[in-house]
Order: structure tokens, then C-alpha cells, then sequence
């Protein structure tokens, strides 16, 4: 893995990890470096100089030799474009079916084979819908994530900044490295992560932005309760870029804190 924001602080602001309460400076240094972090991953290479050249040419030879040498791609083309497909739609339901029709693929098992590769050389992640079925839980649409935002920024196609979905990849990234079992709840509502472990689902995270949007409020609420009152839990988190407030409703406490203060407290 690359290096995490609390691998990134202890290096370049570890005084912070030793204080009890974080003075207003304190907060303002690591909000600067976590902006930082969400900008330009943890590739130490690519932090210390910040050449995008570096990075293209790390992923052309992950692709090169881990997948498409390793496994005998014919059909490098469509490998590629599987690549900057997934990398443009961080965190967004996909299909194996509709993927492998957008990069000219008559397959979907073919689709399913790029997709276990990339995951085999570390470059993505596959998230499946939770279900108390395996069988449910393969047919339904997978949500993927990248193993550096850096990368994300340089390989997929975005017209605007989708920041609340690299905030997401950031989030992923730090479950797995904790090897958590991941999942995404979706019913009637949504919720980015529910964590299994065991044979039970322990802990419902939600991803934003900001709560500061009243529709964009309930929503993010909406669907963590959702998830909580589906897996019999009685706390849940949001997680955003800078709010923290305790939220109760109907006996379920939600907890809504800084992504930069949650990863520095895991």
C-alpha cells in the first residue's frame, strides 16, 4: 500500500499525534496536509516531487507487466479503457454486463477476468452489495476503488473534482488496509460501507462531503439508518471533511466526524 494520512502526519507533523486537544494552528496544519493527501496520495515518489510523468509511467508498467504480460491480454485496448473507466467512476454501481459492452467487449466473464487481475496486482478494489446470499451477492452490481487518489486524478476523466468520492477511496483505502470485511448497503436507500465480521455486519459508515445541505442531509441519514436498523445496530458514522455533531434519531446515535480526525484516531 502507499502511504497512509497517518503515516503522512507522523512524518510531517508528528508533534499533533502526541496532544490531547489539538490547538486551532494544530487543526489548520492537518486540514492543509489532508487536502494535500486527497490531491496527491500516499506514492512516496510522487509526493516528494509531484511529477505526473512518474505516475503514468507506474501505472503502465503495472498494467504491463502484472496484467497484460502475466495473464496474455489480447486485447490491450479494452484493458485500458476497463482501466480509465474505472477510474472515472470511483465509487458508482457497475455491472460486468454494461462495462464489458462500454469497452466493445462481447463478454462479461471477460470483463470479470480484468476486474480480478487489477485486483490481484493491487491497483483496484471490488466492493459487493451485502447480502445474506453469496448467490445474490455476485449478481448484483460491484462498486470499485483504487489503491491511490494520485492515480485516480491522473487516470480517470472527470470534468469537475468529484471530491466526495475520493474522500470515499480514502475511506475504503483505510478499512482495507486494516483488513476489514467490506461491503456497500443499498435497499430502498443507501449506505457506503457496512462492515462484516464474523457472520454479522458491526459497524455502517457514510461517506460526504458536508451535512450542511438539508436534502443533502437526509439523504446520507436516511440511508445510514436504514442500514443500521437492517443489521440491528444501534450506533452508525458519518464521515466529512470537516463537520463533527452527535445526531439521535429514534434511539440510533450517529456520530458525524472529520475524516482527517478518524483516520488519525483508527
Amino acid at each position: 500500500y502507499p502511504l497512509s494520512f497517518l503515516e503522512m502526519i507522523r512524518h510531517k507533523y508528528p508533534e499533533a499525534l502526541s496532544k490531547k486537544v489539538l490547538s486551532t494552528n494544530d487543526i489548520g496544519m492537518i486540514q492543509h496536509y489532508f487536502s494535500n493527501y486527497l490531491k496527491n496520495g500516499g506514492i512516496p515518489e510522487y509526493v516528494k516531487f509531484e511529477k505526473t510523468e512518474y505516475l503514468k509511467d507506474l501505472l503502465e508498467g503495472i498494467l504491463y507487466r502484472d496484467v497484460i504480460a502475466r495473464y496474455r491480454i489480447q486485447d490491450e485496448k479494452a484493458l485500458k479503457e476497463t482501466v480509465y473507466y474505472l477510474a472515472s467512476n470511483i465509487g458508482k454501481e457497475f455491472s460486468y454486463t454494461n462495462l464489458a459492452k462500454t469497452v466493445g467487449l462481447s463478454s462479461p466473464h471477460t470483463i470479470a477476468n480484468y476486474c480480478n487481475y487489477l485486483e490481484q496486482c493491487y491497483l483496484y478494489f471490488f466492493v459487493c452489495r451485502y447480502s445474506h446470499s453469496l448467490k445474490k451477492q455476485i449478481q448484483y452490481n460491484k462498486k470499485c476503488y483504487m489503491i491511490d487518489p494520485a492515480l485516480i486524478r491522473i487516470t480517470g476523466f472527470r470534468v469537475s473534482e468529484d471530491r466526495g468520492r475520493l474522500l470515499e477511496n480514502i475511506v475504503f483505502l483505510h478499512l482495507r488496509m486494516q483488513t476489514k470485511e467490506i461491503y456497500f448497503h443499498k435497499e430502498k436507500k443507501e449506505c457506503d460501507f457496512v462492515l462484516r465480521e464474523g457472520n454479522q455486519i458491526v459497524q455502517a459508515i457514510q461517506v460526504t462531503t458536508h451535512l450542511a445541505d438539508p436534502e443533502g442531509k437526509n439523504r446520507e441519514i436516511e440511508g445510514l439508518i436504514e442500514a443500521m436498523n437492517t443489521y440491528h445496530l444501534r450506533e452508525g458514522i458519518v464521515l466529512t471533511e470537516n463537520e463533527e455533531d452527535k445526531i439521535e434519531v429514534n434511539g440510533c446515535l450517529i456520530s458525524v466526524i472529520p475524516i482527517w480526525k478518524w483516520l488519525l484516531l483508527q
